[in-house]
């Protein structure tokens, strides 16, 4: 059925009107939101506006675009090229198949058919509601930018633009989605970034074969180069002063239009680790922190795999005051260490799925009931023990440090299985996963550049910004993640 809508659509427009309007009509059958205007205009031409009601300007429609073509006393083929003179707008367009026609007015532009005419005149005259630009709600910052990207493409390109004014900014466009048709739109910086990624993002983006893309997220899976990793290969924001940070490294900012979210490729692990202030910061203090994170990340993973091993196995290693104290503790909990930390961990899960979603003034109600109410209880009632409550919550407060959400999502599934691990092969159970993992994010990669660099590969030159976050004067080479090609901070060109 769509194919033949498609091939009734698919063809050029015909001088007889009303086989033009026929075609166009059937096509935007039962769209109430679209709006036919049939006029005569004053040579006598029978002729039909189209445009969708809430996403075209009626004032500038009416004043503009509507009024001119009225008043005109002839329009006829050869007219057409002298018609941007005679009409005060930006936008002007003259499509000539039926299916550019649908296309122009489903994008929000106004078109008009004539008698006559085997071409369409299409004039931008876009506007629709949008919020206003405010700090997102999931990135902030102490002293970084305090604006965001929303979800007007138009809006994004012109806050970049704002912050990077060189004509060196440039943006590739792609139409993707076989029902939506949305924009797809790639940013970088011409001179640095490397031309070979950037085909790389367009051979990917031009074999997306799909009815649309909801969201950044389904983009980012479907041209992911190992779409079966858990551990996010893309780095999705909603702040443009990470997106500006990415451009000036040689990196990609990936928009999908109706999105408030992009896309930096390619990136590095340590990527996700690094804050916005790291860099508005002393460097000493920003190491600071960036350690801090490194060392949250590692007790977010391992400590109660560690912990679960010792009670389990390696009690003997425990200093014998703190044993006797574990034993008593452990009197009442009828069940062994795996089954007591996961009990926990589903608690804190639950109790942190809800505050997501619910409104946020019941927010702090679910935290003091998950909290208090439950966890105090439990401890009470012998579930389960004072240190293990400790262990998980401290595991749990080490995992919200990550700067970003899906490395958050990634660490706590796996140290679900370095606890299973762990209560079967004790200590080993800790070791084993560890080396996986490292062998695993060294095989990643992102645009086909290594995941997990300047470890491995091993660059001695890159280390001065990942677990330490060397001073400014020292920072003057560009990451070698998007290979740029000019590789030297603030070096003019030529």
């Amino acid at each position: 059925m769509s194919e033949d809508k498609d091939k009734n659509t698919n063809v050029n427009l015909d001088k007889d009107y009303e086989k033009n309007f026929s075609l166009i009509d059937g096509a935007l059958k039962d769209c109430p939101d679209i709006i036919r205007r049939q006029v005569i205009l004053n040579s006598g031409k029978k002729g039909c506006f189209f445009f969708v009601q809430g996403l075209c300007d009626v004032d500038l429609f009416q004043r503009d675009f509507m009024t001119p073509l009225l008043n005109l006393k002839k329009l006829d083929s050869e007219d057409l090229k002298y018609l941007p003179n005679k009409i005060p707008v930006a936008g002007l367009s003259f499509p000539t198949l039926i299916y550019n026609i649908l296309q122009d007015i489903l994008a929000g532009s106004a078109v008009f058919i004539c008698d006559g005419l085997n071409q369409g005149i299409s004039c931008t005259l876009k506007k629709y509601e949008k919020r206003s630009i405010s700090e997102p709600e999931g990135e902030k910052s102490i002293r970084g930018d305090h604006d965001g990207f929303i979800e007007d493409m138009a809006t994004n390109i012109s806050t970049l633009r704002r912050k990077l004014k060189t004509v060196d900014l440039k943006f590739k466009n792609f139409i993707v989605g076989n029902i939506s048709h949305q924009t797809v739109s790639v940013a970088y910086l011409e001179g640095i970034a490397n031309p070979n990624l950037l085909q790389i993002i367009s051979d990917k983006i031009n074999q997306i074969d799909t009815d649309s893309l909801i969201a950044i997220g389904y983009l980012e899976q479907i041209i992911a180069d190992h779409p079966n990793s858990i551990f996010p290969q893309y780095l999705a924001t909603e702040r443009p002063d990470k997106a500006v940070a990415g451009l000036l490294e040689g990196k990609f900012v990936i928009m999908l239009q109706e999105t408030s979210f992009v896309m930096i490729a390619p990136v590095t692990f340590h990527a996700f680790t690094q804050a916005p202030e790291d860099y508005s910061t002393h460097w000493i203090g920003a190491t600071y922190l960036r350690i801090l994170r490194t060392m949250a990340i590692l007790i977010a993973l391992f400590l109660p795999g560690i912990y679960i091993a010792l009670l389990t196995y390696h009690y003997y290693m425990i200093p014998l005051p703190l044993l006797v104290q574990l034993a008593q503790s452990r009197t009442k909990v009828p069940f062994p260490p795996v089954i007591e930390a996961f009990l926990i961990e589903f608690m804190i899960e639950m109790v942190r799925e809800a505050s997501i979603r619910l409104p946020s003034f019941i927010t702090a109600s679910i935290s003091i009931v998950g909290g208090l109410v439950i966890g105090q209880t439990a401890i009470q009632a012998g579930i389960v023990s004072d240190l293990m409550v400790i262990i998980i919550a401290a595991s749990a407060i080490a995992g919200f440090t990550m700067p970003t959400y899906d490395l958050g999502i990634s660490i706590r599934l796996v140290k679900y299985i370095v606890m299973i691990t762990s209560s079967i092969f004790g200590i080993l159970g800790v070791v084993i996963p560890m080396v996986m993992l490292l062998a695993h994010l060294i095989v990643l990669d992102s645009l086909g550049e290594p995941y997990f660099q300047p470890i491995a590969p091993f660059k001695f030159g890159d280390l001065k910004d990942t677990y330490i976050r060397a001073p400014i004067r020292y920072l003057k080479k560009r990451p070698d993640i998007a290979k740029p090609l000019d590789k030297e901070r603030g070096k003019k060109n030529g």
